[in-house]
């Protein structure tokens, strides 16, 4: 059960999980805003399949780099303190293996849970197809990336969702877009601030107030 439970996500369909909301209210919803997008011919789609490979490749690229840096930044800080009683400066080398271990460490996050992510972005913001799919990688790419250039820690999903609302407002029609899910992502992104910093301030509230041993 451990194992079906780690590898569930590895073998989630995500196809059939949108073929599964037909005729719910979902459903119906998603269907409105897939109506008011253009649909291009199929010629026109199968070209930018293989777009889609180069940007897809340039997006994991991008995530890497930024998203693993965010991650890495902060557990460098805090072996470092540690292992030898200081903080780490703020241009200090980082080690190779903790670099390895952080993307490692999303790696299995994506694999064991990233199907919901992926049902949300792929599904339910608007109609997706290659040649939407390619715009979008690449402009939350060149997003990042840049941000990045600067060592500027920045969220890959919000700028991946950015660009999924800014190609949706290319069918020319507020329509196209399900903004109940992008309100609910907004939303989601606002509240994490505050629960993040509310439950570590519980946490640290209760180790700094645990009965421990010491000198007087």
């Amino acid at each position: 059960m451990l194992v079906c439970a780690l590898l569930y996500g590895a073998h989630y369909d995500i196809h059939t999980a949108q073929v599964g909301i037909e005729g719910t209210p979902e459903g119906q919803r998603m269907a409105r805003v897939y109506d008011h997008a253009t649909k291009y011919p199929n010629e026109v789609e199968y070209l930018y399949s293989f777009v889609q490979i180069i940007t897809a490749c340039t997006a994991s690229f991008a995530h890497g780099a930024n998203d693993v840096g965010n991650a890495v930044g902060v557990w460098a800080v805090m072996y470092a303190a540690w292992s030898t009683g200081k903080a780490a400066g703020a241009k200090a080398p980082v080690p190779l293996w903790q670099i390895a271990v952080m993307a490692l460490t999303i790696c299995i996050g994506f694999i064991t849970y990233g199907y919901n992510i992926m049902k949300v972005m792929g599904n339910k913001i608007t109609y997706h197809s290659p040649s939407r799919g390619s715009s979008m990688e690449l402009g939350a790419a060149i997003t990042v990336l840049i941000f990045s250039q600067y060592s500027l820690p920045v969220s890959t999903s919000m700028c991946i969702t950015g660009a999924t609302v800014g190609v949706g407002l290319c069918n020319g029609t507020l329509k196209a877009v399900n903004w109940k899910r992008v309100f609910l992502l907004v939303f989601s992104w606002f509240m994490t601030v505050p629960i993040a910093g509310l439950i570590g301030g519980c946490l640290m509230g209760i180790l700094l107030n645990t009965p421990h041993f010491g000198k007087k």
